[in-house]
């Protein structure tokens, strides 16, 4: 895959690369050099868990379009307690 540098020195990802690694205009990079290459990491995201109360809690953010997905469900579980 190539990509260039614009006259800032900006370089734009390719989608298909932002999209497989999850990298939106929000996430925050690490840029590093190793001999001749330059290498671009997405920091890494803290813990998306917290302890609370004795239980482990989901506290981060989801990725995924969730909102279809949970009206879906109800949804489904709707038809089948209704018998439809």
């Amino acid at each position: 895959m190539t990509t260039s540098l614009d006259k800032y020195g900006r370089i734009l990802i390719p989608k298909r690369l932002r999209k497989l690694l999850g990298i939106t205009s929000e996430t925050q990079l690490i840029i590093t050099e190793e001999g001749n290459k330059i290498i671009i990491e997405p920091v890494p995201k803290e813990n998306p868990y917290e302890e609370k109360g004795g239980m482990l809690v989901f506290v981060g953010e989801l990725e995924a379009e969730y909102e279809s997905l949970i009206e879906k469900e109800r949804k489904s579980r709707d038809e089948q307690i209704l018998g439809l």
